[in-house]
C-alpha cells in the first residue's frame, strides 16, 4: 500500500503493519496505538494462544504468559544439560513456527476487514521474522491492505539491542539455510563435533549480529515496495496518535 501523506493523512481508518527486529519496539508501539483506540492485531500473541495453543501450553501459574510458553516452545539448540533441543527438535519446532506465523498472517485480513466494521484503525504487530517468509503472495496480500512501517535500528539503538541479545539470549526463528551454515561455521570455530556439545545461549549470542545483518535488506526491501521506513528513536517519545500519525506521513514525503 504505497501513499502520499496526504491520502494516508485523509484516511479514517488505517491500516498499517510493523515490521522490524525484535526489539525494535513494534509490540510497545502496537499498545500504545491500542491504547488509543486501535485494533492491535499481535502475530506472535496470536500464534502462541491460538496456532500453536496446544503445543506451547504450559503450567497453570503461566497462563497468562503465553509469549515465555511460545519462547520455550521455539527452544535454543544444542546441549540438552543446558536447556538445549537436539537438531532434528530443533528443525521440527522451527518449522511448526514458521507456519504458524504464515496461519497468522492469512487471517489479518479478515482481521482486518472486522476492524472495519468496528470503525477502527488497524494495526499488525508483526514477528521479527516476517522478513523471512517466502510466501510473496501472501506477503504482497497484506501490503496491498495495509501500509508497512519499517522500524528502522539506527547505530545507537543497535548497541542496546545488542547488549539485550548478549545479556538475555532468546529464542529466535531461522531460515533452514542460514541455521546450517551459521551453526556449521559456528562449530568449526569452538571445534565441536556435535550439535549437543554446543552451548545454547553461546550460539545464541554469536549468531545474533549474524541474523540482524541478513535481515536489514530484507526490511528495507519490504519498506521500499509496501511502505515507509521510520528511525525508531523517533517513536520512542510519541505520546498520541496524532504524533504517530504525522511522523509516518513525513516519512510518505521523504
Amino acid at each position: 500500500m504505497k501513499l502520499t501523506s496526504e491520502e494516508f493523512l485523509a484516511q479514517g481508518n488505517k491500516a498499517i503493519t510493523l515490521i522490524g527486529m525484535s526489539g525494535a519496539g513494534k509490540s510497545y508501539l502496537s499498545d500504545k496505538l491500542e491504547e488509543w483506540g486501535w485494533h492491535n492485531y499481535s502475530c506472535d500473541y496470536l500464534i502462541g494462544t491460538k496456532y500453536l495453543k496446544g503445543l506451547v501450553d504450559g503450567k497453570a501459574d503461566r497462563v497468562n504468559d503465553p509469549m515465555s510458553l511460545l519462547s520455550e516452545f521455539v527452544g535454543k539448540i544444542g546441549d540438552p544439560e543446558k536447556g538445549g533441543l537436539a537438531r532434528e527438535e530443533f528443525k521440527r519446532r522451527q518449522q511448526l513456527y514458521y507456519d504458524a506465523e504464515c496461519e497468522a498472517l492469512r487471517d489479518t485480513l479478515p482481521a482486518l476487514d472486522e476492524s472495519g466494521g468496528q470503525q477502527k484503525s488497524f494495526v499488525n504487530d508483526s514477528a521479527g521474522s516476517l522478513c523471512e517468509i517466502e510466501d510473496k503472495k501472501l506477503i504482497a496480500s497484506i501490503g496491498e491492505k495495509t501500509l508497512f512501517v519499517y522500524l528502522k535500528i539506527g547505530q545507537e539503538n543497535y548497541r542496546e539491542l545488542l547488549r539485550r541479545a548478549i545479556e538475555y539470549p532468546k529464542p529466535l526463528y531461522f531460515p533452514p539455510n542460514f541455521l546450517r551454515e551459521r551453526l556449521a561455521h559456528y562449530m568449526k570455530d569452538l571445534d565441536v563435533e556435535n550439535v549437543e556439545e554446543v552451548d545454547p545461549d553461546g550460539f545464541l549470542r554469536w549468531v545474533f549480529p549474524h541474523l540482524f545483518e541478513t535481515r536489514l535488506p530484507k526490511y528495507q526491501g519490504l519498506a521500499d515496495e509496501y511502505g515507509v521506513s521510520v528511525n525508531m528513536s523517533e517513536l520512542k517519545d510519541v505520546a498520541s496518535e496524532d504524533d504517530f500519525i504525522n511522523i509516518v506521513a513525513r516519512a510518505l514525503d521523504e
